[in-house]
């Protein structure tokens, strides 16, 4: 059941992203702005996204592993499904949610998150629903994007100093 969820999200998502493309009407999709700067730019910006998020990635793993597996609501793997496209666009939901509850259940027995009352719950959804919300042409489009990007940031600091923390203990 759960994975009919995440597939029926993800295929109303696609289909949503999609749809300028389908569309008789002369509005900027994306890609098309994306390309407005050059393959080889676009190219490069692409790339260091990737490894940014590659090490976006090795924190929150990081993260899970410090935390105690039975309080763990996912396997530390489970955060590379970010790379998983187009499916990343869903499940980057439960990634950010199954991180933040399980920092929840592990602060009820590590005193090490004790004085933590942000587990980067609001910071990660806020990030995936700009994520989402990037792909709407021009304008909205675009500040989505920023505020996804200075999101994400935002919540990969919540994470490092969590991961201080853990490591201490």
């Amino acid at each position: 059941m759960n994975f009919l969820i995440r597939f029926s999200l993800t295929a109303l998502l696609v289909t949503w992203a999609l749809l300028p493309y389908f569309e008789n009407s002369h509005h900027k999709n994306v890609p098309g702005e994306i390309l407005q700067i050059g393959m080889v730019w676009s190219i490069l910006i692409v790339a260091a996204f990737f490894v940014m998020v590659a090490f976006y990635c090795r924190t929150l793993q990081k993260c899970l592993s410090l935390i105690k597996p039975e309080n763990r609501k996912a396997s530390p793997k489970s955060v590379w499904y970010m790379f998983a496209l187009p499916f990343n666009f869903v499940e980057d939901f439960f990634i950010v949610i199954h991180l933040a509850h399980s920092l929840e259940e592990e602060k009820k027995t590590n005193g090490a998150l004790k004085e933590v009352n942000d587990f980067g719950l609001v910071s990660g959804i806020g990030w995936c629903v700009a994520q989402v919300l990037s792909f709407v042409p021009g304008v909205v489009g675009q500040i989505a994007g920023l505020l996804g990007m200075v999101l994400v940031v935002y919540h990969w600091v919540i994470i490092l100093r969590i991961n201080r923390r853990l490591r201490i203990n």
